[in-house]
């Protein structure tokens, strides 16, 4: 029985070594299993001693050549063995792009016998990708691929940068160097004496901004509207910081000295939702004893007066308000169900209860509307897109900037340049990003160089260019900016 096993045994053995060379000693065989890594300069090979029992060899391991006639081996040598089983070896000091064969040996009783052959190709440097694409100088960018050296050399536009670290062989952290005229550069990577470009170019952190020195006479205006209508904008309401109330709106085109006020005659509201394109309407009316009165006057701004809409079936205060397919959009708010949506269709003067939201809203959410599909940002930093026809949300990407809860988490500015959208400026925040809405990639726009704890209290949008009321509630006053997100 035990013969029969081995011999049972010594047919199976040849059906796994395939091309195995023949062996001298038929009660082991020796396999040359599997390459298992290979890299620039490494590989990494499983072989195999199949054996019914203990048998000592002197020695065992792999043959490495360049040819398969092995001449001029490299000889990886393992030390003594006599346990059958797999063993892995790995050679390093390999050619960059060169074809190899390999096969494993054992020695015994001075005698060398190998197994079978197999090839392999060792690969080159390759470059995959870096991230951020968009950085500041003096910060840090990582670029990953494969086969890198310790001899990695990084060039902008052929300006060399600071390497940091290449860590194992597939990360390169470079420091980014001075911009030097060009947003927009070249990135290229010297490496074991091959040259690498980068297929997408590598872009420096743009915008400008100026502080137009053009303010709302003495008002600081908070919980107010805004709107515009070509190069109109408007912005009004709420109250000033002192708690005044206001009922006034006024109204700023690019170039003017000043913002003069409109002729609108309706009361005051306060915490008011707004379209951004003249619906707006709700909220509360200026503070009372026994606490705030609802206000559900409604208007629309044709661009020569204001008129009155019909109230929508519910009241709403701090609500989420947009225009999707030429209509008005009303949601959540601060009071009552936080993620009821109604719209009003201009053609019917009609209001339209719509599917709730699966998540409660408010106006201090930073969102926006690109092809007719609603964008917001929560506090969890979700960027969640929203079909208004399907009712269905899709989480697609996460605000990069950072959050501090309850103090960063809100306000901020959205403004919809073509498939472009720039985002930031949180309450008490610095950090302005554009987002591509074909790609979904963010890239890092210029901080705010104006003082940093200011909140957003109106934005708009004029050929390309972002403009923005601030106030600031320590040493209360407004400020209006302009932002061009290209310049440097």
């Amino acid at each position: 029985m035990k013969n029969l096993f081995k011999c049972c045994f010594l047919v199976f053995t040849m059906l796994l070594m395939g091309a195995c060379e023949e062996v001298e000693d038929p009660s082991f065989s020796i396999l040359t299993e599997e390459i298992v890594n290979v890299s620039g300069e490494r590989a990494i090979v499983l072989g195999r001693l199949i054996a019914f029992e203990n048998i000592p060899f002197q020695d065992h391991g792999f043959y490495f050549s360049r040819n398969e006639s092995f001449d001029q081996p490299i000889i990886l040598s393992l030390g003594e063995t006599s346990r059958p089983g797999r063993f892995l070896g790995e050679v390093d000091g390999l050619e960059l792009g060169v074809g190899y064969f390999v096969k494993a040996f054992g020695n015994k009783d001075g005698e060398v016998i190998f197994g079978n052959t197999l090839s392999f190709q060792t690969l080159n440097p390759a470059l995959q990708r870096f991230a951020p694409m968009t950085q500041f100088p003096g910060e840090e960018i990582s670029i990953f691929g494969i086969n890198f050296g310790d001899d990695t050399e990084v060039f902008f536009d052929g300006q060399k940068a600071q390497v940091v670290e290449v860590a194992f062989g597939f990360q390169i952290r470079v420091r980014v160097p001075p911009m030097l005229g060009n947003p927009t550069v070249e990135l290229k990577i010297i490496t074991r004496g091959i040259e690498l470009i980068a297929a997408e170019p590598f872009n420096y952190a743009t915008g400008v901004y100026e502080n137009l020195g053009v303010v709302i006479e003495d008002f600081v205006l908070i919980d107010n509207i805004f709107f515009q209508q070509g190069n109109r904008f408007f912005a009004g309401l709420g109250r000033d910081i002192a708690n005044r109330p206001s009922n006034h709106i006024w109204e700023y085109s690019p170039g003017q000295s000043a913002w003069q006020r409109t002729s609108f005659v309706g009361d005051t509201q306060r915490k008011a939702t707004n379209s951004r394109t003249g619906y707006f309407g709700g909220g509360v009316q200026e503070p009372q004893l026994g606490g705030d009165a609802l206000n559900d006057n409604f208007w629309f701004f044709d661009g020569n007066s204001f008129n009155a809409i019909p109230s929508p079936p519910i009241s709403i205060v701090d609500g989420l308000g947009f225009m999707a397919q030429g209509r008005f959009y009303i949601a959540g708010g601060t009071f009552g169900i936080g993620s009821q949506v109604y719209r009003y269709d201009p053609a019917t003067s009609m209001w339209q209860l719509r599917p709730n939201l699966p998540y409660n809203v408010d106006k201090s959410m930073v969102h926006f509307v690109h092809n007719d599909l609603l964008y917001i940002i929560n506090k969890d930093k979700a960027l969640l897109r929203y079909n208004l026809e399907t009712a269905q949300s899709t989480l697609i990407s996460e605000y990069p900037g950072p959050f501090i809860e309850n103090f960063s988490d809100t306000g901020g500015l959205s403004v919809v340049v073509g498939d472009k959208v720039f985002i930031g400026l949180y309450d008490n925040n610095e950090d302005m990003w554009e987002l591509d809405m074909n790609t979904l990639i963010w890239s890092r726009k210029n901080r705010f160089s104006g003082p940093n704890r200011g909140r957003i209290a109106a934005f708009f949008e004029h050929e390309g260019i972002l403009y923005f009321l601030r106030y600031f509630s320590i040493n209360p006053r407004m400020e209006f900016w302009k932002f061009d997100p290209n310049g440097f």
